[in-house]
């Protein structure tokens, strides 16, 4: 084998190599950042609003419950209808939660326990009510009730409040950048391709150089296609900054009482992303294409050697 050939078989081997782990690397890192849009979207968003929700809604029922119960319209109006919406919302917010759960099964079975201890709430705030004329029992039933929903250790609240931490731990593991992206994005991405780029021109610089021609368009189209990766890499930024801004809306403390306006905002932020994530479907083929253009580029010129003495 002549030296041009073998050098121009090592630098093709050379050219496939980096562009193979340069473009594996852009997907794996394109793919690290765009993969938790969806469930950002679709999963935490929904399961965090509707555990908040519920917190929000049984401390409410519990102070409407008390007023209630304490107040001289008591035999009138009965435990009232702000009571029972209050409750009823967050019965309806428990079960809502059990089917978006972003927390795993240990999550889920938490709220249907908690779910259980809300009925058996309000059954002790019903008791409340049936002895209203017995001012030491009616007591002792609301007191029990609200022992029940605020025990720091095991109470309705105190498990809510496991389960949110639980779903904004989930929440912040999908919504952070992490130090593998940023070496990825930062480090390894950019000196690959660079990597690619020199040893492009190297490549076009000694065709130029050895076979008196003044382009070669094949590894030029490559060196092009190398542009991309810039679109490419500020779509992951752009998903980065919305999937942080909608972190950080759902951990602000009141959105159990504007969980709509939160949804909303979420949803807002999160526009635009999906097809954003759906980009890194085109970097194997760009990847395909890239080796392509070189393998053409180049065979060629390595074939013009293939019957060359030893």
């Amino acid at each position: 084998m002549s030296g041009t050939r073998a050098f121009l078989v090592r630098r093709l081997t050379a050219l496939l190599a980096v562009t193979g782990v340069a473009v594996t690397t852009l997907f794996a890192a394109y793919y690290g950042v765009s993969r938790n849009c969806a469930a950002v979207s679709d999963r935490s968003t929904p399961a965090i609003l509707q555990v908040a929700a519920a917190i929000d809604a049984l401390h409410a029922s519990n102070d409407k419950a008390k007023r209630s119960l304490t107040g001289p319209t008591t035999d009138v109006e009965g435990l009232g209808e702000d009571y029972r919406n209050e409750l009823s919302t967050a019965n309806q917010s428990l079960a809502q939660a059990v089917k978006s759960t972003t927390g795993g099964k240990e999550a889920r079975q938490s709220l249907l326990t908690i779910t259980g201890l809300v009925s058996s709430y309000s059954d002790l705030v019903e008791q409340a009510y049936v002895n209203r004329d017995n001012d030491d029992l009616r007591d002792a039933y609301l007191s029990y009730a609200t022992a029940m929903l605020t025990r720091d250790d095991d109470g309705i609240l105190a498990r809510l409040g496991i389960v949110q931490k639980g779903q904004q731990k989930v929440l912040r593991t999908q919504t952070s950048f992490g130090g593998l992206l940023t070496f990825a994005w930062w480090v390894l991405v950019p000196a690959l391709f660079l990597t690619l780029a020199v040893l492009l021109v190297l490549t076009q610089r000694y065709l130029r150089h050895r076979f008196r021609r003044l382009v070669n368009p094949w590894l030029i189209a490559a060196t092009a296609l190398l542009i991309a990766v810039v679109p490419l890499a500020a779509f992951a930024y752009q998903t980065q900054e919305r999937l942080a801004s909608a972190g950080r809306a759902l951990h602000r403390t009141d959105i159990g009482s504007s969980g709509g306006e939160t949804a909303k905002k979420v949803a807002a932020t999160m526009r635009g992303t999906h097809w954003r994530a759906g980009a890194g479907g085109w970097i194997p083929l760009g990847g395909a294409t890239l080796a392509a253009l070189i393998l053409i580029g180049l065979q060629p010129r390595i074939n013009e050697y293939r019957f060359q003495p030893r």
